[in-house]
């Protein structure tokens, strides 16, 4: 089943309770969305481990949600460098949730976080060959450098303000209460 349009979704962000869902999406990715997401072929025992980390300190994720299955997810990855603030992020979309807008809806919700947060490097890297990635860099500025088999994307989010706080807390209330009831479901 595939859906045209992205007003059927809502995206919050994962807390504990929700790692069995995000374990189910991961297993749902295709083979070719594996590879692109982790950078060679995995199986559902390395996706099965991977989630289990999930909620490591230093990480957010974030779910789109249709019902209550995770569509598609984005991952802000603490990468402290000596004194420096820096973090990763990576993306996953299932298939036939792909190029209906979830990756810059997420990207957006990765960069204010990054920001409220004080992170001054947000990377992102992915296979050559990943288009859809590199095209979602490139459409939040990111400077991209292809070296070898990969490329990596750079975007230095601004300092925190007033209106990117307010935007998160917004967004934490109003996804946390949609949690609450996904779980009493």
């Amino acid at each position: 089943m595939t859906y045209d349009a992205i007003e059927h979704h809502h995206i919050r962000r994962l807390w504990p309770a929700d790692i069995a869902a995000f374990r189910r999406h991961l297993k749902r990715l295709d083979a070719d969305t594996r590879q692109a997401r982790f950078g060679s072929p995995v199986n559902d025992q390395f996706l099965e481990a991977y989630a289990d980390t999930a909620h490591r300190l230093g990480t957010l994720i974030f779910g789109a949600y249709y019902g209550n299955e995770i569509r598609a997810s984005a991952e802000l990855r603490s990468l402290e460098i000596v004194g420096e603030a820096m973090a990763e992020a990576a993306f996953t979309v299932e298939k036939d949730y792909q190029d209906k807008g979830l990756g810059s809806l997420l990207m957006n919700r990765i960069i204010v976080a990054a920001q409220n947060r004080s992170i001054s490097q947000l990377h992102m890297i992915c296979l050559r060959d990943n288009d859809r990635m590199q095209h979602l860099a490139g459409k939040f500025g990111a400077r991209l450098k292809i070296k070898s088999g990969e490329v990596t994307g750079r975007i230095d989010p601004t300092y925190p303000t007033p209106v990117s706080v307010f935007e998160e807390a917004l967004d934490e209330a109003h996804g946390f209460m949609t949690a609450v009831l996904d779980w009493r479901i």
